[in-house]
């Protein structure tokens, strides 16, 4: 068996049975290591060049974390959130449900899109939008797993395609870097405009799946109780009042992150 492919089945298996993940890890690479012919030192010099490599990568991921921490604390989110549950809750009472369903499903998934390079807050904005647009779900018949596709969709199409924020990370620091470093020695080299035209079909085909979720499987009406999340969990978010210098820095700062 090939020695990447056992040590990703070791790893996969380590994680299943609930063990750590760093020593999963580990484990998957010591392991891919001595199948593939590396000697134990080898093996360990290896794993340890790895991890090095990697520190910028995790130095940016820790960056832009901070940067989506500091919008959180503006408010920003919290105000858009707010402004698209009024206008939903308005438009819920209308007689075309179908246009009300599509225009929800279509806002999740633009802000799920933004998330990741326009106002890259990541996965932060699900507590703050969805649990209270669930009555709203509720109320339309919403099949939730259309929300899911849609917020799939929008939290992965855009870093594999777009080349900024998130995307910037994995097209520039990880795909683009490793497949000149791997290429080099054969004379290939990539540069940064081929790698979202590569990308390009992987995602169309996502995008297919999407509508084939949202059009055809998921199109149909389901029934959920309606239940208070928040006293189920025993949390509650705490809305962050919006403050106008709070809300123009995060401005300033958010087409700057773009500029770059």
């Amino acid at each position: 068996m090939n020695a990447v492919i056992l040590a990703v089945l070791v790893m996969v298996a380590l994680s299943l049975l609930r063990v750590s993940v760093v020593f999963a890890l580990v484990v998957g690479a010591l392991v891919g290591g001595l199948v593939g012919g590396l000697s134990l030192d080898d093996t360990l010099s290896a794993f340890n060049e790895g991890v090095g490599g990697g520190a910028q990568v995790a130095l940016a991921y820790a960056t832009l974390g901070a940067f989506a921490v500091a919008i959180s604390r503006s408010g920003l989110p919290d105000m858009l959130a707010n402004r698209l549950i009024t206008l939903l809750g308005k438009e819920a009472t209308a007689a075309h449900q179908a246009r009300v369903k599509m225009l929800l499903l279509v806002a999740v998934l633009l802000v799920a899109i933004s998330s990741q390079n326009a106002i890259p807050v990541h996965i932060a904005f699900i507590p703050v939008l969805i649990p209270p647009l669930l009555a709203v779900m509720n109320r339309l018949q919403l099949d939730r797993r259309a929300v899911a596709c849609a917020l799939t969709f929008g939290l992965t199409a855009p870093y594999m395609l777009l080349p900024v924020g998130f995307g910037a990370i994995f097209l520039n620091d990880i795909l683009l870097a490793n497949l000149n470093s791997a290429g080099e020695p054969l004379g290939l080299e990539i540069s940064r405009g081929m790698v979202p035209m590569a990308m390009a079909l992987p995602v169309g085909g996502m995008a297919m799946g999407l509508l084939v979720a949202l059009l055809f499987s998921y199109r149909g009406q389901r029934s959920y109780a309606s239940k208070d999340v928040a006293a189920l969990n025993g949390q509650t978010h705490t809305p962050v009042e919006p403050h106008l210098l709070g809300l123009v820095v995060s401005g300033v700062a958010i087409v700057a992150a773009l500029g770059l």
